[in-house]
């Protein structure tokens, strides 16, 4: 398994975008799977934020997705975030998502970010497990989220 900026696979757009809609949609019920695209498409960059990541199989075959974006949170003055990832369910506990994590942290230190954060509904002890720490719940949108941190 490798993991690889976006924009070396760009046949792979649709995929993260249909993942991140299936996934996250409900938090953005206005948003139309056109526009999800269309901003991953914005995320397809390496010298900056926002990027997107995907890891991929032996065979090259896409197996996850991660982002390192500005604004996660309307209204939360924090940046940049770790957002996005996801891992089919077939795929996970192989390491997938910690490897995404670490190569968005990786990403965040190169453009020389000191902090990132992120928020989780589901996975928190995944984070708390890679180094990250809990700073607040709350609810958001209609999803109970914790909001966590890490110091790069």
């Amino acid at each position: 398994m490798r993991v690889a900026p976006l924009v070396e696979r760009p046949d792979l757009v649709e995929q993260v975008s249909a993942w991140g809609f299936a996934e996250w949609g409900h938090l953005n019920p206005d948003q139309t799977l056109e526009q999800r695209t269309a901003r991953i498409r914005g995320k397809m960059n390496v010298d900056r934020v926002p990027v997107a990541f995907v890891a991929l199989d032996e065979e090259d075959r896409i197996v996850g997705t991660a982002s390192l974006i500005f604004d996660d949170l309307d209204g939360d003055p924090r940046n940049p975030w770790l957002a996005s990832v996801f891992v089919p369910p077939e795929h996970r506990k192989k390491g997938i998502a910690s490897a995404l994590v670490r190569t968005v942290e990786d990403a965040a230190r190169r453009f020389g970010y000191s902090r990132l954060y992120l928020f989780t509904s589901s996975a928190p002890a995944l984070y708390t497990g890679l180094g990250w720490r809990a700073l607040e719940q709350r609810d958001y949108r209609g999803e109970h989220i914790q909001v966590m941190d890490k110091s790069l």
